[in-house]
């Protein structure tokens, strides 16, 4: 009874997160010991200090922007102001190709490893994660600001990244191609045999 209430409850938070892509199961997260906390007023009043409502006309209907991503870190998420790096001049992409350098705005440092952990990208707040951008003068590349950071991710070997617009928080997963092994067998040289 008790682990149906729990799996219940991951459904719920499920929800709210509109997820995109990979997706972990109620299932897991129950096996995982992880539970959902439902006391979050004192949580949600701080995250209304942090926020700054960004308002249209109409004064009742307005959105609240994150303007200080490193301070939602470490307020909201827990994280120490160590945690992030500003932009590492190693973490560059250059695409020549493209008349274009992809660089994270922070990096988080890999405590185990001294290596990072993952890779933030910050770009102007309510521009569309999906859509490419309309002003295509500037780079030869068209693509859409989560694509250019796949690609980050990709080539820096980095799968994880939180992509943030101010009014949406992405976290993004974009592991390197595996390359698959062929092998050839000693009696007819096929690659089917192994």
């Amino acid at each position: 009874m008790v682990k149906d209430r729990e799996i219940q409850a991951h459904k719920e938070w499920l929800g709210f997160l509109q997820p995109m892509g990979l997706v972990v199961s109620p299932t897991a997260l129950n096996n995982a010991q992880m539970s959902v906390n439902r006391n979050v007023v004192e949580l949600q009043q701080r995250l209304s200090e942090i926020v700054s409502r960004d308002s249209s006309d109409d004064s009742s209907n307005y959105t609240c922007v994150i303007s200080d991503f490193s301070t939602f870190t470490v307020e909201i998420l827990g994280w120490q102001p160590t945690d992030l790096v500003e932009s590492p001049e190693d973490l560059a992409v250059s695409l020549p190709e493209y008349s274009e350098t992809l660089q994270p705005t922070y990096a988080v440092p890999n405590p185990d490893n001294g290596g990072w952990l993952m890779l933030v990208q910050i770009i102007s707040s309510a521009t569309d994660l999906d859509r490419v951008s309309e002003n295509i003068k500037s780079t030869r590349w068209h693509a859409s600001p989560q694509a250019k950071f796949e690609r980050l991710l990709r080539e820096k070997e980095i799968p994880v990244g939180i992509l943030c617009n101010g009014t949406e928080l992405r976290l993004v997963y974009a592991p390197r191609a595996v390359k698959v092994a062929r092998f050839s067998c000693r009696c007819c040289e096929c690659s089917l045999c192994f």
